[in-house]
């Protein structure tokens, strides 16, 4: 691995780590949740990963600017892209199905991703030409996603966002004879999902941004899926504070998928 990816992982690992710890400490006390103008919610734990994670990276690599969710706007065509709670909403509903995203974008191409659950402690983990890995416990294991030979397609969906064009393509879908297997679930989860194996595709109709996307995208394309916009062109991040288009992601990006994808 080259040495400075080797060294940007780690710097991310390390960050993510922190701001799992700083989010279960609040996690397990209530606190207040306040609307931001964009009607999304804001906890005090967003703002406390937020801080632990820019602790972390602001020491370890100080040349490279970050832009946060809960961060200010940054310039240049190199930047960490961080969501330090991205599934807010499943932390206030606690369902446990939110994560921790630290992505380091190049040139609009995410080159390392890491996708940290807090809870359950999984992590997701991936540098560019280097492959896609999960950490649980002490057991870290190589992700090559799963090839489709046909049968039910498992599509994993927001629960929140984009639910009647999603169920729109699961209907187009089951007119094959071995239909879909259907589930639901918070946050950049869902990347990790398409990873490992345990979902084939992930279509999102709804809002989403740089921070929600880049580190998944990492992951999943380096385990061999794919993350495509409209005529399959791979999702690239134009700004820091995107604002992404519509996309389907893929755990097999060899299988000849349908055109409605």
């Amino acid at each position: 691995m080259d040495e400075n990816y080797e060294r940007y992982l780690k710097s991310a690992q390390e960050a993510a780590g922190q701001a799992a710890v700083a989010i279960l400490q609040h996690y397990r006390a209530s606190g207040p949740v306040t609307m931001k103008g964009d009607g999304s919610p804001v906890t005090p734990a967003d703002h406390a990963a937020h801080e632990a994670i820019m602790e972390v990276l602001g020491r370890a690599t100080p040349e490279i600017p970050v832009a946060s969710e809960e961060g200010d706007e940054i310039t240049g065509d190199r930047y960490w892209s961080v969501d330090p709670l991205d599934g807010t909403k499943e932390y206030v509903a606690r369902t446990d199905a939110f994560v921790v995203n630290i992505a380091l974008v190049e040139s609009g191409r995410p080159v390392v991703g890491v996708v940290h659950v807090p809870v359950t402690g999984e992590s997701y983990f991936a540098t560019k030409g280097f492959g896609a890995f999960k950490k649980e416990g002490g057991r870290v294991e190589r992700l090559r996603g799963r090839a489709f030979l046909g049968g039910a397609v498992r599509i994993v969906g927001s629960a929140r966002h984009g639910t009647e064009a999603l169920a729109s393509l699961c209907a187009a879908l089951a007119c094959d004879e071995h239909g879909i297997e259907r589930s639901s679930l918070g946050s950049a989860w869902k990347f990790g999902w398409l990873a490992e194996g345990r979902a084939d595709l992930y279509p999102r109709f709804g809002p989403t941004h740089t921070w929600d996307t880049a580190a998944g995208q990492c992951v999943v394309e380096e385990s061999g899926g794919a993350v495509w916009t409209a005529g399959r062109r791979s999702l690239v991040y134009d700004h820091s504070r995107q604002l992404n288009p519509s996309f389907v992601a893929v755990a097999d990006r060899r299988y000849p998928w349908p055109d409605l994808l």
